[in-house]
């Protein structure tokens, strides 16, 4: 049995199944949902302020009555954590064609515990000649917003000497409101020379306490440094500014 708080949030799309649904000879072709994508299939990253606008699309068929989505966080239905109603639903129409809905997700409004990050799922409904239901456990993933910094120096540097790159890698703890670092992270060290157009990774290094991040180099030509952060299933990938050191 759903409780009393998921469906209060479901109500605006499970209300279109209370609607009359036309008989089996109104419509010979089955209603359906499918080819459900959130976000561009991109992570969701939120901070600790502010709102992200995410898109969500499906193709429906024969929708008589309307479709719609609900996203969600945690068991469905049962012991759902996090939801989000659709900003809009998609009117009905007759034929096939697709639903794009915007849902709102605020920071520590939408999201409230550091748990609530990592994989969400979908709920999609259409009403028509037979009603349709796709529930989809593992949709995409909500995560945490990472940043980086980067200093290197000396600034300038001489040839052959010694580049100490340092930085910090932190993200968004939805709890106290605040970034926090993230240690124990696979970090990338890039550089890119002043005559070259790409960065190159040039060490790996593991964030520290507080996480920090730190690495020396040799100092053999003129560039920018800076720190890659891939992200994880619950973090928000990241790139630092770079720092740039000239070589004498």
């Amino acid at each position: 049995m759903r409780t009393r708080a998921v469906v209060g949030v479901l109500s605006g799309v499970l209300a279109l199944a209370a609607l009359g649904v036309p008989g089996a000879d109104a419509v010979t072709k089955y209603t359906d949902v499918k080819n459900i994508v959130v976000n561009g299939g991109k992570p969701v990253a939120l901070g600790v302020s502010g709102s992200v606008s995410v898109p969500v699309s499906m193709a429906v068929s024969v929708a008589t009555h309307g479709a719609g989505a609900t996203l969600y966080h945690g068991g469905w239905p049962e012991a759902t954590d996090a939801y989000v109603n659709p900003a809009k639903e998609c009117a009905g129409r007759t034929g096939d064609y697709t639903c794009t809905m915007n849902f709102t997700f605020t920071a520590l409004k939408t999201v409230k515990k550091n748990a609530d990050a990592g994989t969400w799922g979908v709920y999609a409904s259409a009403v028509g000649n037979a009603n349709a239901e796709k529930v989809l456990p593992f949709a995409f993933n909500v995560v945490r917003a990472a940043k980086l910094t980067t200093d290197a120096s000396p600034e300038p540097a001489k040839y052959g000497g010694t580049i100490t790159v340092t930085g910090r890698l932190t993200r968004a703890n939805w709890e106290t409101g605040q970034y926090q670092g993230n240690i124990n992270q696979q970090v990338q060290l890039q550089f890119r020379d002043s005559n070259a157009g790409a960065y190159t990774t040039v060490k790996t290094v593991t964030s520290g306490t507080d996480g920090a991040l730190k690495a020396t180099v040799p100092a053999l030509a003129s560039g920018s440094w800076r720190w890659v952060f891939a992200g994880t299933n619950t973090t928000g990938a990241a790139t630092s500014a770079a720092d740039d050191v000239v070589v004498k």
